[in-house]
């Protein structure tokens, strides 16, 4: 049921954060399966540094607007490929992480933002790093970044 709420919270507010973006309907972006994973990685890149400017700026409300669209980014990618556990635990981590980027930019407090954001920069490493290791080649299809493991 949890699920199920989350699945329809997602699909009512997934138009409304990419607003900007062309009109696409939430179906068609969880149905498309010719490269999710180049979809999610250039909107969570884009949002990243979207929060940056905003950070360096010190412009909060871009920085939780920004961060807002993630969340609910991150929630429909967790939802399409929740098939793989450690992922799960990694989606879970980001959204805790992208919480406390909301909540330290609605609080205006500049420190608190940045700590947000270089815990929300090793939880995208760590999981990216859990998937080259896993051998999850549908994971890293856009990430041609070699791993610095021997």
């Amino acid at each position: 049921m949890k699920t199920l709420f989350w699945v329809a919270t997602s699909l009512v507010l997934l138009p409304v954060s990419f607003a900007q973006e062309p009109a696409r309907t939430a179906t068609e972006i969880v149905e498309s399966e010719e490269k999710p994973i180049d979809f999610w990685m250039e909107k969570k890149l884009d949002y990243s540094t979207a929060i940056l400017r905003g950070l360096a700026m010190q412009d909060f409300d871009e920085i939780q607007a920004n961060a807002q669209k993630m969340r609910v980014l991150n929630t429909m990618e967790g939802f399409v490929r929740s098939r793989n556990k450690e992922y799960r635990k990694h989606v879970n981590t980001f959204q805790v992480v992208t919480d406390e980027l909301i909540t330290q930019s609605k609080q205006k407090n500049i420190d608190g933002v940045t700590l947000a954001f270089n815990q929300l920069t090793v939880s995208c490493v760590r999981c990216h790093q859990s998937l080259r290791e896993d051998g999850d080649s549908d994971a890293e299809t856009t990430l041609s970044v070699p791993s610095t493991r021997r």
